[in-house]
C-alpha cells in the first residue's frame, strides 16, 4: 500500500477562478517541501500573496499549504476580530499573540517585509522589534547617493541587536532595481547585511534571474527569494506555477545545492489574489519535486565515490553480545541492554554525512541513539518480517564537526512490542541484530543534535512565584483547593489530611515542543509518595472524574527515578531506566528536565537522563486508543492516597522549533 498524499494535482485547476475572502480552508491543501527541508532551505509564504486576509488567516492557509515558514509584511491586519496591524510599535500582547499563533499552528516567521524611506528615522526601533520577534528584515530603503543613509548606518545598528537585512529589488523606480546596486550595497559589509532577490521584478525588469543569484552567492550574500515564476522575461510577464516560467528555477535551485547555500525562499503571487491557492499548491509541489530530484542524485553520487561502510566484524561490542557468521555476512546479536554498546573508529572529514543502518528485528517501537563526534541522532526502527529478513534504513544525517578519528557509538534506547501467548502487548526483550551501518557524504541539513544539549537551554519562567497567574485547576475550584503557594513554590496537598483522587494544576494554555526545567521535593508520611509533571495531556471529560489528566507523566514516585508514565491511557511506563542515580533524597530539592521533540521525549533527574522515549504511536493508532497526541498542557500532580506533599518551583520553559 503507498503513501498517503494530500497533495492536489493543480494542472486542471482554474486559475482565474475567484473565490471571494474568506477563504475557507478545512484540511491539507499539498505536502510542503520536506524536500527542500531536507537541503536547508526553508520554503514558505511571503504574506502580502494572501494580504486580502489576515495575518493569521495567512498563517492557516500556509499550514493548509503543508508548509512551516510565513514572512510578515508590515501593516498586514493581524486577525479578523481586530484592526490591529503589524509595526514596530504594536501593543506587546499583539507580539505574544502572534508568537502564540505560530507555535499553535506549528509555522514560523523567521523575516518580514518592513518598507522605510532611507532617512533612518525610527530604524533602531524597527530593529528592536524585529529582534524581539527573531524576524530578518527585508527591504528596499533610498540609497545613500539618492538621500537616503548610508548602509554603514545599518550596519552599526544591526550589529548591536544581532538582526540581520536583506536588500530586495522592486521596480525601476525603487532603490535596489538593478542588481550591480545591491552587489555594491552587501559585497563589502559584515554577515548583518545580505541580499533578497525578488523573481518577478526582476525578470520584468528584463534581467536573468539565474545569473543575479550566481553573482549573490559568490559574494556570499544569498540570504532570501521572494519565489515565483514568471511567463516571459520583460515587462509583460505574468506570475504563473513555479516550474511553468521562464525563471530558470531549477538551475537556481541546483546552484544553491552546489554551494551548499540556505536561504530563506517565501513564495509570492501577484496575479490573483482572490484565488491564489492553484498556483501555490502546484509551485510547492514543484519545489519538492525538483528538491527530491536533487537529493537523489546528491545520493548517486556519494554512492559512486566516498561512502564508508562500517560492517559488524569490525565493531567493538559489549562482552555479553555475539557475532553471527563470518567477514562481511557476519550480524551483531543478543543486543539486549541499554547500557550495551555497539562502536566503530574511523576517519572521517568534517562535514555532514547521511547514516544508513542494515538491521532484522520483527518488533514495532524500538529505539536506538547513534553519537559521534558531539552529534546525536536517535530513530525508531521499522519492523522487519522475520529475524532473517534484513533491511536498510536511514537513521539521519549527521554532522561531524570535528572530523579526524571518530568514535561511532549505537545506544539501545528503547525495546519493541510483541504479543505474548494471550494475545496481549508487551515489549520485547532485545534490541535489533545489526549487519552494517554506511556513512554517506551529504549536502543535506544535519538533523543531528550536540550531545550537550542541556547547555543550550534559554528559558522563561512559567510561574511567578507569587500567585497562580498562568495556571488554572484542572477541575477548576475543586482541584485548585488542593494546591497553595508557600515559599515561592507551588504546594499540592498537606500532611494532615489523605486524598480521595488525584488532582492537577495545569498550565492555561498548551505546549508541544518544548524543554521544561522545574525542581521538586516531596514530604511524605511514609516511604510511599507519589506525583508528577503531566505534559502534552488533556483534561478528562469523563463525568465523575473531571479531575484527571490523560497523557504523558515524568513520574515522582517513591519505587522509580524520572519515569515516563502514560496517565489515564495506557497505564504502563513507557521506555527503559537509562541512568541509576545515587544519593537520591526525594525530601530535598531535585532538578527534573523534560525536553519533547516531535515524537522523542527525554527526561534527566539530577543531571542523569534516566529516559529517552520515541512515540511509535502518532502516526498510526495505538490499539484501542488510536494516535498519540504530541501537544497538551503541563500539570503539576499531588497523587491520592496518604497524606503527602509535593512541592515544585523554579518552573521555566523553552519552546522549541
Amino acid at each position: 500500500m503507498g503513501i498517503k498524499s494530500h497533495a492536489q494535482t493543480a494542472e486542471n485547476l482554474n486559475l482565474n477562478k475567484i473565490v471571494q475572502p474568506p477563504y475557507n480552508c478545512y484540511g491539507r491543501l499539498a505536502d510542503g517541501c520536506p524536500n527542500a527541508e531536507k537541503l536547508g532551505w526553508k520554503v514558505g509564504i511571503q504574506f502580502y500573496s494572501f494580504h486580502k486576509y489576515t495575518f493569521f488567516e495567512g498563517i492557516d492557509l500556509t499550514r493548509a499549504l503543508g508548509l512551516h515558514y510565513i514572512e510578515a509584511t508590515i501593516g498586514a491586519r493581524i486577525c479578523p476580530e481586530s484592526k490591529q496591524g503589524i509595526y514596530a510599535g504594536m501593543p506587546k500582547e499583539w507580539k505574544e499573540r502572534i508568537k502564540q499563533k505560530l507555535a499553535a499552528s506549528g509555522v514560523k516567521c523567521e523575516s518580514i517585509y518592513y518598507w522605510m524611506n532611507g532617512s533612518g528615522e525610527g530604524f533602531e526601533d524597527i530593529v528592536k522589534f524585529c529582534k524581539e520577534m527573531g524576524w530578518m528584515i527585508v527591504t528596499d530603503p533610498r540609497r545613500a547617493d539618492k538621500g537616503g543613509k548610508p548602509v554603514s548606518y545599518y550596519e552599526d545598528i544591526l550589529n548591536e541587536y544581532g538582526v540581520k537585512m536583506a536588500f530586495t529589488n522592486h521596480p525601476k523606480a525603487a532603490s535596489y532595481w538593478n542588481p550591480d546596486f545591491t552587489v555594491e550595497d552587501t559585497q563589502s559589509y559584515g554577515p548583518c547585511i545580505g541580499a533578497s532577490e525578488d523573481i518577478g521584478h526582476y525578470m520584468r525588469g528584463g534581467f536573468d534571474t539565474y545569473e543575479i543569484a550566481k553573482r549573490y552567492i559568490e559574494i556570499g550574500k544569498m540570504y532570501h527569494f521572494h519565489m515565483r515564476d514568471v511567463s516571459e522575461r520583460g515587462p509583460h510577464g505574468l506570475d504563473v506555477p513555479c516550474g511553468t516560467g521562464k525563471g530558470r528555477l531549477s538551475e537556481i535551485f541546483q546552484a544553491l545545492n552546489d554551494n551548499q547555500v540556505k536561504p530563506l525562499m517565501m513564495l509570492e503571487y501577484e496575479h490573483d489574489f482572490d484565488n491564489p491557492m492553484p498556483y501555490l499548491i502546484q509551485s510547492v509541489n514543484y519545489i519538492n519535486n525538483i528538491c527530491g530530484s536533487i537529493i537523489k542524485a546528491n545520493e548517486e553520487k556519494a554512492q559512486l565515490g566516498d561512502s564508508i561502510r562500517l560492517n559488524a566484524n569490525t565493531a567493538q561490542i559489549s562482552k555479553d553480545m555475539n557475532l553471527q557468521g563470518n567477514g562481511e555476512q557476519a550480524t551483531i546479536h543478543a543486543w539486549n541492554k541499554p547500557e550495551q554498546i555497539i562502536s566503530w573508529s574511523t576517519n572521517l572529514a568534517p562535514g555532514n554525512y547521511q547514516v544508513l543502518i542494515r538491521y532484522a528485528q520483527p518488533y514495532e517501537g524500538s529505539a536506538m541513539t547513534l553519537d559521534a563526534d558531539g552529534q546525536e541522532l536517535a530513530t525508531l526502527f521499522k519492523p522487519t518480517f522475520t529475524w532473517y529478513d534484513y533491511k536498510t534504513t536511514e537513521v539521519g544525517i549527521i554532522k561531524i564537526p570535528k572530523g579526524g578519528k571518530v568514535t561511532i557509538s549505537l545506544h539501545g534506547i528503547q525495546k519493541g512490542i510483541k504479543r505474548d501467548k494471550n494475545g496481549k502487548l508487551k515489549a520485547s526483550e532485545v534490541f535489533p541484530d545489526v549487519h552494517y551501518l554506511t556513512l554517506i557524504p551529504t549536502s543535506m541539513q544535519a538533523t543531528s543534535q550536540p550531545i550537550d544539549i542541556l547547555n543550550h537551554f534559554k528559558g522563561t519562567r512559567i510561574f511567578n512565584g507569587k500567585n497562580f497567574e498562568g495556571w488554572e485547576g484542572n477541575d477548576g475550584e475543586n482541584s485548585l483547593a488542593h494546591f497553595r503557594i508557600e515559599k515561592h513554590s507551588i504546594v499540592g496537598g498537606v500532611m494532615d489530611k489523605d486524598l480521595k483522587h488525584n488532582q492537577f494544576i495545569r498550565t492555561t494554555r498548551p505546549y508541544k515542543n518544548f524543554e521544561l526545567r522545574l525542581r521538586y521535593k516531596v514530604k511524605s508520611t511514609d516511604e510511599n509518595y507519589n506525583g508528577g509533571v503531566q505534559f502534552r495531556s488533556t483534561p478528562c471529560t469523563i463525568p465523575g472524574r473531571l479531575f484527571e489528566m490523560i497523557g504523558y507523566q515524568a513520574d515522582i514516585i517513591s519505587w522509580k527515578r524520572g519515569a515516563l508514565y502514560d496517565e489515564q491511557r495506557r497505564w504502563d511506563f513507557l521506555g527503559l531506566q537509562l541512568g541509576t542515580l545515587a544519593n537520591y533524597k526525594a525530601n530535598e530539592w531535585n532538578d527534573y528536565i523534560i525536553r519533547c521533540e516531535g515524537p522523542r521525549i527525554r527526561i534527566w533527574l539530577n543531571g542523569i537522563k534516566t529516559t529517552d522515549y520515541i512515540e511509535p504511536y502518532t502516526d498510526n493508532p495505538f490499539e484501542g486508543i488510536g494516535t498519540i497526541s504530541q501537544d497538551g498542557y503541563i500539570a503539576l500532580q499531588i497523587h491520592e492516597g496518604k497524606a503527602a506533599e509535593l512541592w515544585y518551583k523554579d518552573i521555566e520553559i523553552e519552546e522549541l522549533k
